[in-house]
């Protein structure tokens, strides 16, 4: 059994009963987060623009588009609520990088479409992810131009809602072959409105790719595998046999989610929280500072010169210069952080000056991956090396938050308590005040919802 073979047969026979606990529980605890995350993403400039421009496309009433409630073609909500989801970056951090935005809004589509329960929705969501997950080889894209998102993400949502249908062997392999000709997105978009689309894109495939396969339309039945397929295509010189042994054995989801405190890139969150804590512990803040030293791969994207003096807020959330020096002045990173005017702010501006990036040679990421330092496949940069802090008084300062430890880690985890608060936070972006602890209610026990149709009313104005 080759491994496009395997995976499908995975797909159609694992067991709900079977799958950890853990894995259910942090399913649901990142699609609750990733919710939140929507609701607030609709908020925003583009977040607007994309529901708009999915009105002016019309089509048939299959699906609701969050918050606005408007009903469109079941692969149009998909898309639309999937870019909503990733339009802050404040959504999760996995195998193939955010998961949830491409996951929960595509299944969200299907279910309301096909009718389906939480439980349904929370099963295909952990087959989705163990899929996409799968497909990303350790340390794969880590010197490549394609974003790991969309082009494992696609994959992962196609295995999701062909589980949701319920489609057989064949018309799995069909969904996955499908998916994977569907599989694109390029890191040169990150900093700007189309690097949500690629969660959007995503999302939308997913659904297309099963569907299409749930009528009979045929693609490569080796998509795995095959020397003109997906792991030759982007993983080139990767071993493709083992990864339809390798899923599901064990289950990942529940060790390798990471939920974001901020909204901007992962890179950023070890500088930040080392940074808060230093001002924490010693009393200090961005006018005692003569220089920060923080570190970055070679490969990392977030030190291309676009984001070195970031124009936008876009830009901001991928520049570690930025996010150091925001840090230090404003004592805290949310939201407001990545507007247009305080990307301007003079004192930030003037901090960043004092900020340096020492970037990693190929031979020390070599050794860092060599001694684990950096989990799954460790592509977007961040290093979980010392951030040193030198005060204008001499004192020097540092702080080391491994990668796997940053708070929001499975090995560190957030609590539910703070996971909650962040979703009110965000859904009192788009709905009306009242109207949030009904949608706590409900969204936070996912896999109690009988009915995913009625459970969606909640999230609408």
């Amino acid at each position: 059994m080759g491994p496009t073979e395997h995976i499908a047969d995975w797909i159609v026979n694992t067991r709900y009963e079977d799958m950890p606990a853990g894995a259910k529980k942090v399913a649901q605890e990142t699609a609750f987060d990733c919710l939140g995350v929507m609701l607030a993403g609709s908020a925003q400039p583009h977040g607007r623009l994309i529901m708009r421009y999915i009105q002016e496309c019309g089509g048939k009433a299959e699906a609701t588009i969050i918050p606005t409630g408007e009903q469109v073609p079941a692969s149009g909500a998909a898309f639309v609520n999937g870019t909503l989801a990733h339009a802050l970056d404040y959504d999760d951090v996995s195998g193939f990088a955010h998961s949830a935005s491409i996951l929960l809004p595509t299944l969200l589509a299907l279910g309301e479409k096909r009718g389906g329960s939480g439980r349904e929705i929370v099963d295909a969501y952990i087959v989705g992810h163990e899929v996409g997950d799968t497909l990303m080889p350790r340390g794969g894209l880590q010197e490549s131009a394609f974003h790991r998102m969309p082009v494992c993400g696609r994959m992962g949502a196609a295995a999701a809602c062909a589980r949701l249908l319920k489609l057989d062997r064949d018309r799995v392999r069909m969904a996955l072959g499908i998916a994977g000709s569907m599989a694109s997105g390029v890191n040169h978009n990150h900093g700007s409105m189309t690097k949500p689309l690629h969660a959007g894109l995503s999302a939308r495939d997913g659904v297309m790719a099963a569907e299409l396969a749930a009528l009979g339309w045929t693609a490569g039945s080796q998509i795995v595998e095959h020397p003109s397929g997906f792991v030759e295509a982007f993983f080139p010189g990767k071993e493709a046999l083992e990864l339809g042994q390798r899923l599901g054995n064990p289950f990942r989801i529940q060790d390798i989610v990471m939920l974001k405190k901020y909204p901007c890139g992962f890179a950023n969150h070890y500088v930040i929280d080392a940074i808060l804590e230093l001002m924490q512990e010693h009393g200090f803040d961005y006018r005692d500072v003569a220089e920060v030293e923080v570190q970055q791969a070679y490969f990392s994207h977030y030190i291309d010169p676009i984001y070195e003096n970031p124009r936008t807020g876009l830009h901001g959330k991928f520049s570690i210069s930025y996010n150091a020096a925001a840090a230090l002045v404003l004592g805290k990173i949310d939201i407001d952080t990545f507007s247009d005017e305080t990307v301007r702010d003079p004192r930030i501006r003037e901090t960043m000056g004092r900020v340096r990036v020492r970037v990693l040679s190929k031979w020390e990421v070599s050794l860092a991956n060599l001694e684990r330092r950096w989990p799954g496949s460790g592509t977007t940069g961040g290093t979980g090396r010392p951030v040193t802090v030198r005060l204008r008084d001499g004192k020097v300062l540092s702080k080391t938050i491994p990668v796997d430890h940053i708070l929001g880690a499975q090995k560190n985890p957030w609590g539910f308590e703070n996971i909650r608060a962040k979703f009110e936070t965000n859904a009192r972006q788009a709905l009306p005040e009242a109207r949030v602890p009904e949608a706590v209610k409900v969204w936070s026990r996912i896999e109690e919802i009988p009915d995913i149709r009625e459970a969606i009313s909640t999230v609408v104005v």
